[in-house]
């Protein structure tokens, strides 16, 4: 499976100050960040809840690329902008950049290709759209069998319908794979002291699980956001889910 993507975005950020910035917004250590390596992201409001994630690539010294849900990368361009300040860099939505979703090991598209490659063999590839417009755009069928696998590799995302909901420890965001998408030495970015403190005090009671159950005939399809009542009684809120084979299968904050 090889295909372009609509479902996320590249959002760069470029300049002398790129580098400086992010490290202050943002929950991990982008200082360690080598060129053409990746990382897992998170961006939280003060009070320690996340608004976004995502990976973020470094394509340059003084150039990154992060790749964003399409729901949520209008909202955090805007929000990261407005603490932009006197930072010498720009931050702009790359709609001349492709994502493209591979379950192979990543292939040599390009040389302007750069691979974000996942522990279970799949990749995430961004490259010049023009150089991706042969290339087929994920249908519904094949968005949710990457849906699929990345609740089955428990990688949640946090979208619109999940801003504000979590705090990173709640979705496993501090030891997602590869290297965990928080970093507590890195100093201050906006809700660090309340994710340290969680961290350290152990004060996060509730954590992600995937669960999986057959839909009801009349059932509605939980959608991400929503909160409903497991069999055994429990009730959690819904982080990702999608439909496969007659049944729900979901990353949960129980």
């Amino acid at each position: 499976m090889i295909y372009r993507t609509e479902h996320y975005r590249v959002l760069r950020f470029s300049g002398v100050d790129a580098l400086a910035f992010l490290q202050s917004q943002l929950t991990n250590d982008v200082a360690a960040l080598a060129i053409g390596g990746w990382q897992w992201q998170g961006y939280c409001t003060a009070k320690g809840r996340l608004q976004a994630t995502f990976a973020l690539t470094r394509t340059a010294a003084d150039t990154f690329e992060a790749i964003v849900p399409t729901s949520a990368i209008e909202p955090l361009a805007k929000r990261l902008t407005m603490f932009r300040m006197r930072s010498k860099l720009s931050i702009e939505i790359a709609t001349e950049r492709a994502v493209i979703l591979t379950n192979a090991a990543a292939p040599e598209l390009n040389a302007t290709a750069t691979a974000l490659k996942l522990p279970d063999g799949r990749a995430v590839l961004v490259m010049p759209l023009n150089d991706a417009a042969s290339l087929s755009l994920a249908d519904a069928g094949a968005w949710a069998k990457w849906q699929l696998a990345n609740i089955n590799a428990l990688v949640p995302e946090i979208t619109a319908a999940t801003n504000e909901m979590f705090v990173p420890q709640m979705i496993g965001w501090d030891t997602i794979a590869p290297g965990g998408g928080v970093s507590f030495n890195k100093g201050c970015y906006p809700g660090q002291e309340i994710v340290a403190r969680a961290h350290y005090r152990g004060a996060v009671k509730r954590h992600l699980e995937r669960v999986e159950y057959a839909l009801a005939s009349q059932e509605a399809m939980p959608e991400a956001g929503a909160t409903i009542t497991l069999a055994d009684g429990r009730t959690v809120e819904v982080c990702n889910s999608v439909l496969h084979n007659g049944a729900v299968v979901a990353l949960v904050v129980a």
